[in-house]
């Protein structure tokens, strides 16, 4: 099969895998579904309402060649797509599976179609976390796909890409591993061993060596990535930021915080020239550095990062934004262990009044602001106070567990 043929294979199964570190999730994406963020609501929902009706129309239509012609396999595809990217997953599965019967009714079990729906209806058990559901149709894609199209092709890494993130969801980072690897040598193959696209799974293989402990492979493998990207001191590339924030994090739990620290100040670099001065991830960036600045003693340092992360949160997001609650106890655990009690104090004060406003006064959201006010109160003298906030603490633990986190919840 040809390089074309590939290509077109692996678009084919409408499929991308994303694996945001640190949220690793994947994610099926309808490529027809092109909604913009200056729509108003009123407008996206009246453009889905259209497009939903079109796509049933066209199931309709395809009905009438027969119930088991491969036309309604794709059209019963698209709208199962359509309900997937929208969240609706009980109305995205038996679309789905009856478009699997008919391909395999229609075309043979061994057919390019029928691993497509394959690796949707596994994409689909991912999403509701029916893992043991989901692995069985990869594996199942996976050796067909191999068959079809070969060990090395474009489309075979696609599913190992799915695979993995599907291990990863499950913590099982052994196989997620041995999954990376092998899409590591197919995009070698089909990119070139120099290949700056290359670079992203090498960034995702060195965190699964980094999540098990395998420091020396992980570091090996950013730097790999770091030099596939970098195309001198003045590159603006956002994915060469992420490769070396995980380099230097690597370092910093190391304690190599010599290392870490240039690595920490170009990705702010790097960010502020794509992003802006202003924009709020930005601030993520600067509470990095600041970290590591106090790490290496220089808190004058880190506490203009601490203040300016701070600075541009609340005028980006707005003042009682969960995000800046994180800032204010960032900046007011600094103070706290650097002999400023009366300046850390009113900090977390507000942050505690953000996070209960925003996520309610029972929140495990709290639960860190607590925990440091409660340390300030016990340094200072102030035990009564400090036992009041730790038995608020206590009734949190006490609590049932939550469905879901509220976000800013860590320091």
């Amino acid at each position: 099969m040809n390089r074309a043929s590939r290509v077109t294979r692996a678009a084919r199964l409408a499929l991308t895998c994303l694996i945001p570190w640190l949220a690793g999730a994947c994610v099926h994406v309808w490529s027809s579904d092109s909604r913009t963020d200056t729509a108003s609501t009123g407008s996206r929902q009246a453009a889905d309402a259209r497009t939903e009706a079109d796509l049933r129309r066209a199931v309709a239509d395809a009905e009438r060649f027969g119930p088991d012609d491969p036309r309604v396999a794709t059209s019963l595809n698209a709208l199962g797509g359509f309900y997937a990217s929208h969240g609706h997953p009980a109305q995205a599965e038996p679309l789905y599976r009856r478009a699997l019967e008919i391909r395999e009714r229609a075309l043979g079990p061994n057919h390019p179609d029928v691993v497509a729906s394959l690796n949707n209806l596994a994409g689909l058990y991912v999403l509701e976390q029916r893992f043991g559901e989901a692995e069985p149709l990869y594996q199942r894609a996976l050796q067909m796909n191999e068959r079809l199209e070969g060990v090395d092709a474009a489309s075979t890494g696609i599913i190992l890409k799915n695979l993995a993130s599907l291990y990863i969801s499950q913590g099982s980072y052994g196989n997620a591993e041995q999954a990376y690897q092998r899409l590591v040598r197919i995009r070698e193959k089909t990119l070139g061993s120099s290949h700056p696209d290359l670079a992203a799974e090498l960034n995702n293989l060195g965190e699964l060596y980094r999540l098990q402990g395998k420091n020396v492979e992980a570091e090996r493998v950013y730097r790999r990535a770091a030099a596939l990207r970098d195309t001198g001191p003045t590159s603006a590339d956002p994915q060469l930021a992420i490769i070396l924030r995980n380099l230097a994090s690597l370092y910093a739990a190391e304690g190599r915080y010599a290392e870490a620290e240039p690595l920490f100040e170009r990705v702010v670099v790097i960010r502020q020239g794509g992003l802006g001065p202003g924009n709020p991830d930005l601030a993520v960036s600067l509470t990095d550095l600041a970290g590591i600045y106090v790490l290496q003693g220089k808190p004058a340092q880190a506490e203009s990062r601490y203040r300016r992360a701070l600075e541009i949160r609340e005028r980006a997001l707005g003042s009682s934004d969960l995000r800046v609650a994180s800032s204010l106890h960032s900046l007011a655990y600094f103070y706290a262990t650097h002999g400023r009690p009366a300046d850390a104090e009113p900090l977390y004060q507000r942050a505690l009044r953000i996070r209960e406003r925003a996520a309610g006064p029972k929140s495990p959201a709290l639960a860190p602001t607590l925990k440091d006010y409660a340390a300030l109160l016990h340094a200072s003298g102030r035990e009564k106070e400090a036992q009041a906030l730790e038995a608020r603490m206590a009734a949190l633990q006490s609590e049932p567990a939550p469905t879901g986190s509220a976000p800013g919840a860590s320091r």
